[in-house]
């Protein structure tokens, strides 16, 4: 599985909005964090666009000078640098101090440092949106004092993410009288599309957590490009065919079809059987259809018919599509790794280097844990799966995803082996199963005495780009949610049922566990706030404002498990009318399956439930048929757009037979698009395809600076909720707001609720071929 870069021109002088955070609240910091990693739902968006030309991680380098008539000098880089606007795009993040940004009336931003932290960045003021180039020489001025003196500003410019390391560094130190700095500077290193300007303001030149408050002042704050004619220009980006394919490739009865666009729509299309050199299969290109999430004319070239086990391209215009196989096994070694990914993410233990190799670490995440509501109390919640890119754990993230991997097994068991590569295998007990125990296991460790489950556990603050057993700051619980507690109940009695034949005894446990969760909800009042993080803590919410899917979700699986027809009784007072999904905030979809595959159930709410699961699985189908490339969103790409996909992949399957409208060839094509049947040129699994997703915002991979294989990451997010899209892809169609780049945590981070889906999809998938 070859990596191919090619080039695609680094953008030039970029100026781009930053999306608004409160000052003082943003979790960005220069040495530590760089992602506000806010778990955003997938079905929540911003805008619909970004920018037509992508940026990646530099692996070439063109030597030769550009023209560089394009680039514009003397213009102020930075946004609103006089204040004059207020505070944005001007942003605090407090690691350990504390501060706020106003606008004096002398028009001079007013940085108001109540305490300086323990470190330079304990108080940090910074700038994003904005792009640096190699060769070019830059001129930052601007004009500060202090109420005290002495006060030392560390300003940066820095690579936003990776290492944090400066690019050019100045200690500035400012006094009560205001005076006016410049410093000029060339860029040494490869370009940055999207880096930091920043000010540390925290514990710098002698002062420490018992200085008292002090204000700095800043006015008149230009950075302008000075000088271009030593640019280098740079390689950013890989070559995108003009004809996409599933680069991993189709099993024989499936559906299969290639998306041709620019070039390759001329005359006809080829499928090319590469051992032979023979076209197997031609089709003269119809009209072609515009488009427009992602801007193209587009074609479908559809060769379902070829079932021949080999591998093929396509040709059309003179384009040669990536190489694919057709084979029955064509799956088998992405569905292992995308099971053994949750391996990879295990907390609380070492990973031995005879099973991960290069991802091993010591153990990690052993320490009690605070309550946050009584640091006097602590408990051993250790265990269970670091959730994303970060190494927090979220009770409603892992009951989504044990979930999917126990509805894959009761549903497929037979494709489900004892080999994967984890500590269990060869134990006689199907992998997926003990993998899913690892989390159950934790998610009984956070629930209380009278059923009330934890929201999570996590540090106050997300960690810089270390391994796990490197965060070793004070882990803290908070506080129990009905969402939270739902949920559990809802995995709880779907693991009762899956382990009943495995682990009786294990089996019961669970079964306890979800009717005193259930107990708890029973007797508390709904919730239509959701969890929402204190002002200290900046680790991912997962709020939630309706709480009513999820108590569904758990009285379905308690019916289904028991067949007590109380919890029938209390399903039918809280029947969804938001929807039908299988996401980590709306989890209708797993209630709605639940209940329509039990035994027994009262006719009228069964028809209820199954008119409103048939107005989802509708709108799939019909959303997969606009456009060429068969993507079951239409219009705005929500962060974690692949989930969307696998979660829409995975919802055709299990409503089969249950609803009124189910289309097969509609779940294969989101597998399709997910590993590269779409518009970005990306297989998005990490590891797999001919261009794959190679640079994640997962830690692990990051620090290790290798990339642990089978992750699926978010995908394109029309909303650029993070800075490197924000600068690189303002503008583009809303299908092609993706960045390869580990800085890029809202298209490229890793979630195990994004590979659960996944994992039931290529069990479907493997287990109707086989």
């Amino acid at each position: 599985m070859k990596k191919e870069f090619l080039a695609l021109l680094l953008v030039m002088v970029i100026s781009a909005s930053v999306i608004g955070c409160a000052a003082a609240k943003s979790p960005d910091s220069a040495q530590e964090v760089t992602e506000q990693e806010s778990k955003e739902e997938s079905t929540e968006v911003t805008t619909e666009s970004c920018t037509s030309e992508t940026s990646e991680e530099a692996v070439t380098k063109d030597n030769e000078k550009e023209d560089n008539s394009a680039l514009v000098t003397g213009e102020n880089m930075l946004k609103n640098g006089d204040f004059s606007e207020g505070t944005d795009p001007w942003y605090t993040f407090c690691q350990n101090g504390n501060a706020e940004l106003s606008v004096n009336g002398d028009g001079e931003l007013d940085v108001d440092i109540k305490s300086v932290g323990t470190v330079a960045h304990g108080v940090q003021l910074y700038h994003d949106g904005f792009s640096l180039e190699e060769g070019c020489v830059y001129k930052i001025s601007f004009d500060a004092s202090s109420d005290v003196n002495g006060k030392i500003l560390e300003m940066r410019f820095q690579l936003n993410g990776g290492d944090y390391h400066a690019y050019y560094l100045e200690n500035v130190t400012v006094g009560k009288d205001k005076q006016h700095y410049e410093y000029t500077f060339t860029m040494n290193e490869t370009g940055d599309p999207a880096p930091r300007f920043c000010f540390n303001m925290g514990a710098i030149g002698g002062m420490d957590s018992k200085t008292p408050e002090h204000h700095v002042y800043l006015s008149n704050v230009i950075l302008t490009l000075e000088d271009a004619t030593n640019r280098v220009a740079g390689n950013w980006a890989v070559d995108i065919p003009d004809i996409a394919v599933n680069q991993i490739g189709y099993l024989p009865s499936a559906y299969k079809s290639a998306t041709l666009r620019g070039a390759a729509l001329t005359g006809s299309a080829d499928l090319i059987n590469e051992a032979t050199g023979e076209t197997v299969f031609e089709k003269k290109i119809g009209s072609s259809i515009d488009d427009p999430d992602t801007g193209d004319k587009e074609a479908i070239f559809n060769f379902s018919d070829i079932k021949d086990e080999g591998t093929y391209h396509v040709e059309a215009g003179g384009v040669v599509s990536p190489s694919f196989k057709i084979s029955s096994d064509v799956y088998n070694e992405a569905f292992k790794a995308s099971i053994k990914m949750l391996y990879y993410q295990r907390c609380g233990t070492g990973l031995s280097k005879d099973l991960a190799g290069d991802f091993a670490h010591p153990v990690c995440h052993t320490q009690s844990s605070v309550l946050y509501e009584d640091r006097s109390k602590s408990l051993d919640v250790t265990g269970g799966w670091h959730d994303a890119g970060d190494y927090g754990r979220y009770s409603v993230a892992g009951a989504k995803a044990v979930a999917d991997l126990l509805l894959a097994y009761e549903n497929y068991p037979d494709v489900f082996d004892d080999n994967v590569g984890i500590p269990e295998s060869g134990n006689g007990i199907p992998d997926i199963l003990d993998e899913a125990k690892y989390e159950l296991d934790w998610l009984l460790k956070m629930q209380r005495d009278d059923g009330g489950v934890y929201h999570k556990v996590t540090c106050r603050n997300f960690p810089g780009e270390i391994m796990p057993e490197d965060e070793t700051e004070e882990l803290v619980i908070m506080s129990v949610t009905t969402t939270a507690t739902a949920d559990l109940a809802g995995v709880m009695a779907m693991a009762s049922r899956v382990y009943s034949d495995i682990d009786k005894e294990y089996a019961d446990i669970c079964l306890e566990a979800a009717k005193k969760a259930a107990t708890y909800i029973d007797k508390t009042e709904t919730d239509t706030v959701g969890y929402k993080n204190p002002s200290d803590i900046s680790t991912g919410e997962y709020e939630d404002v309706c709480d009513i899917d999820e108590r569904f979700w758990a009285y379905a699986e308690l019916y289904k498990t028991t067949g007590d027809k109380t919890y029938e009784e209390s399903l039918k007072t809280v029947l969804p009318d938001n929807g039908y999904s299988l996401g980590w905030q709306g989890v209708a979809g797993y209630g709605g399956y639940a209940y329509l595959s039990a035994d027994g159930q009262d006719a009228q709410t069964q028809d209820l439930v199954r008119q409103e699961a048939s107005k989802y699985s509708n709108e799939v189908i019909s959303n997969s048929a606009k456009y060429s490339y068969g993507s079951s969103i239409v219009g705005a790409y929500p962060w974690g757009s692949n989930l969307t996909i696998a979660n829409n992949g995975e919802y055709l399957f299990i409503m089969n037979g249950l609803v009124d409208k189910v289309n097969k060839n509609v779940a294969d094509m989101q597998l399709n698009y997910l590993f590269g049947n779409n518009s970005t040129g990306y297989s998005f699994l990490t590891g797999f395809g001919t261009t794959y997703a190679d640079h994640p915002h997962h830690r692990p991979s990051q620090a290790m600076g290798v990339t642990v294989p089978g992750m699926l990451v978010g995908g394109p997010n029309s909303g650029l909720n993070d800075a490197y899209v924000q600068n690189v892809l303002q503008g583009a169609p809303s299908a092609k707001c993706y960045a390869d780049n580990s800085q890029s945590y809202s298209t490229n981070e890793i979630t195990i609720y994004w590979n659960s889906p996944l994992i039931y999809l290529l069990a479907a998938e493997i287990a109707q071929e086989n």
